[in-house]
């Protein structure tokens, strides 16, 4: 067949003519990747035996029993023992796991927990923020606001433990 070149590069370089040096197999854009490849793709996943090409020595899909060898290849809690004697796996059916739940009818607590504070509390911190915002500092605030109306509470020391709880009893 005539190729529509007058001249045939002796150059193997398959840009140039590509009628007559075709790629042996096409390019490959690999989805959303953005590579492009030469040659065929290949996984080794599509070796894998199965439907799905999962195995099917630890996939009791596709057998009815698990094998002995593999019991334990998800590493979730046994529901019995194996017999040292006869070699045999026994269920117990204590070990079996279940799904307990309270009966609720009479609880009163409900499951939803507000987020809006206490009135008193937010009393509490709206006069301690304006004595703050009056005064300019949070020692200054201190001594003009009572300490019963502070917000947040003064953290207590452990002098102040110690004066409230058990100086009494030493002295």
């Amino acid at each position: 067949m005539n190729s529509c070149l007058y001249i045939i590069p002796s150059r193997a370089v398959r840009a140039l003519s590509p009628y007559h040096f075709r790629a042996p197999w096409p390019f490959v854009k690999k989805g959303r990747l953005g590579h492009r490849k030469i040659g065929p793709v290949f996984y080794e996943s599509w070796k894998y035996p199965g439907q799905n090409h999962e195995f099917p020595e630890i996939s009791p899909k596709f057998q009815s029993l698990n094998l002995p060898e593999t019991r334990n290849y998800t590493n979730v809690q046994l529901e019995g023992y194996e017999d040292p004697v006869t070699k045999k796996f026994t269920v117990v059916k204590e070990m079996q796991c279940e799904i307990i739940v309270p009966n609720l009818d009479n609880f009163k607590l409900k499951p939803y927990v507000s987020y809006k504070t206490d009135i008193e509390i937010e009393k509490r911190r709206q006069a301690y923020e304006t004595a703050l915002r009056d005064v300019g500092s949070e020692e200054l605030a201190d001594q003009k606001v009572n300490e019963d109306e502070r917000w947040p509470p003064p953290q207590l020391t452990p002098r102040a433990l110690f004066d409230l709880f058990y100086a009494p009893r030493v002295k």
